[in-house]
């Protein structure tokens, strides 16, 4: 387990385990009020998405969650480091994805005609970058800094 940070908002603890899964994400734990949220993120976008809160007896008030998203997107780059270092995936091996004419790489949902699939992809957090590998060959470099 790597605690990330404490979100000043919450109190909670975030953290990412050493045992986890795909997609990438963090536990934000609140000891005190006994509930654990997971909040997705990605290593192509700053966009997050809450996966679960328990258990529901002692979900926290709307604002609090508002809180945590925003303390989670703020500290977006420790997320995706922490994640990276303990995991050492980006959670995108075997994803199509279509690279648009500025070089942003765009995940689908389903290949389409000009997707590629996606071969490898190492994120170096020291300068926040992405190098994504595709099975065609083709290489992409995302940086990631907002």
């Amino acid at each position: 387990m790597s605690r990330v940070f404490i979100s000043e908002a919450t109190g909670a603890g975030i953290y990412v385990f050493s045992d986890d899964h795909c997609p990438a994400h963090v536990h934000a734990r609140h000891r005190g009020e006994g509930w654990i949220a997971r909040v997705r993120f990605s290593y192509l976008s700053s966009t997050l998405e809450l996966i679960s809160i328990a258990p529901v007896k002692n979900i926290p008030l709307q604002r609090v969650v508002n809180h945590l998203l925003s303390d989670v997107q703020e500290r977006l780059p420790d997320c995706r480091r922490s994640w990276w270092l303990t995991r050492r995936t980006t959670c995108l091996v075997n994803q199509w994805a279509v690279v648009d004419e500025h070089g942003r790489v765009e995940l689908l949902s389903k290949p389409t005609q000009s997707a590629k699939q996606i071969a490898e992809a190492q994120y170096d957090p020291a300068n926040e970058q992405l190098r994504v590998v595709f099975r065609d060959g083709t290489t992409e470099e995302v940086r990631l800094r907002r």
